[in-house]
């Protein structure tokens, strides 16, 4: 669901998603929700010599998923009902590509600019139109969720600073401080929760 979230808004989950308990399903949209949801369930009650292939029925869930993101009062509603922005430019996507395949690495705007082959400037401007952040602030918040996947992740890491130094953070008490301002509690509350 945070994947659908991630796709929807196209940038990273930065907090938790969480949905109110009521959905109104007699409004336009929910009824549509609900006849989807009959949908797959009646596709995933088939006998095996009915049921639709596996791609079929993930497409489903995925738009049972995109459907509830964009009916179900939810914490990311707010941002899925603003207008779509323009198509991000190549070197904005290039960037952001480089970021997560050096992950770990010491990365800065030049270094980024250079391996993309555009100019700083060029560079800092269409990542503050088309993501309303800076490169180090957008790479900055993907760390972090990486960070946290690895804490809350089936096999992920039982240790804070392996998860840290994993997703590029050297500083351990400014990779804290940031954890706590992005999701409202400590790593080591999450390592706990999971």
């Amino acid at each position: 669901m945070v994947q659908q979230v991630s796709e929807l808004l196209d940038g990273p989950v930065t907090a938790e998603l969480e949905f109110d308990r009521v959905v109104d399903l007699t409004t336009e949209k929910g009824l549509r929700l609900a006849a989807l949801g009959h949908l797959v369930w009646s596709c995933v009650n088939l006998s095996d010599v009915d049921r639709l292939p596996p791609a079929a029925i993930e497409r489903l869930f995925q738009a049972t998923m995109i459907a509830l993101l964009e009916v179900a009062p939810n914490s990311y509603m707010p941002r899925l009902e603003r207008p779509v922005s323009p198509a991000v430019p190549w070197h904005v996507k290039r960037a952001i590509d480089y970021m997560h395949a050096n992950l770990a690495q010491s990365i800065t705007v030049a270094l980024i600019a250079a391996e993309i082959g555009t100019s700083v400037r060029a560079l800092q401007a269409a990542f503050q139109r088309f993501k309303g952040t800076t490169p180090l602030g957008y790479l900055r918040t993907i760390r972090l969720e990486a960070a946290r996947r690895a804490l809350v992740g089936d096999g992920g890491s039982r240790s804070i600073s392996d998860a840290a130094r994993n997703a590029g953070f050297s500083h351990m008490g400014r990779f804290a401080a940031a954890y706590y301002q992005a999701f409202g509690e400590t790593p080591s509350e999450t390592l706990r929760i999971r």
